[in-house]
């Protein structure tokens, strides 16, 4: 993205992870979860490097048991988890989450939230899942109008929207 006005400055070695929507459909339906991490991050072709695979897919939600499973027999949930996984083996810095909960069941959503709480690094996330939102946010702000504007929390922006919302009935 290129700035409208002003300046960036970034830090040459910060790492920063785009998850999007549709961030589970990067995986290959025909492969492993195992294989697909395997795939995407080689390392050293040791047992330990295997280890950490599947130590790794089974902190963010993917148990053994599904770790050798096509992709293709996963629901939408667990591929979502896959998809984390590979994102935070790469120990970003940052994510950047755009709508990572659309298509997701209440039980992955669930995960996924842990797993950003669990998250050592900045977050920057839109979404429109309420929930979501309320399990993971430290801050909110508001983006309208050509505004940005920080906001107490997002009880209380909801609370707003929901006195509006009943004023303009």
């Amino acid at each position: 993205l290129k700035p409208t006005s002003g300046k960036i400055t970034a830090h040459r070695g910060a790492r920063i992870s785009l998850v999007n929507q549709h961030h589970a459909d990067q995986l290959d339906l025909t492969m492993s979860p195992f294989g697909f991490m395997l795939a995407k991050f080689p390392g050293d072709g040791s047992n330990a490097h295997g280890d950490a695979l599947r130590s790794h897919l089974a902190d963010c939600g993917v148990p053994t048991e599904q770790q050798t499973v096509t992709a293709s027999a996963l629901s939408g949930g667990q591929r979502s988890r896959v998809a984390m996984a590979a994102v935070s083996f790469e120990r970003p810095h940052i994510l950047v989450m755009d709508e990572p909960t659309n298509n997701l069941d209440l039980g992955s959503i669930e995960a996924l939230a842990e797993s950003v709480k669990a998250f050592d690094g900045g977050v920057v996330l839109v979404s429109h899942d309420q929930y979501f939102v309320s399990q993971v946010a430290n801050e909110v702000w508001s983006v309208g109008g050509g505004v940005v504007k920080r906001l107490e929390s997002f009880e209380a922006y909801r609370a707003k929207i929901t006195s509006q919302i009943q004023k303009g009935r």
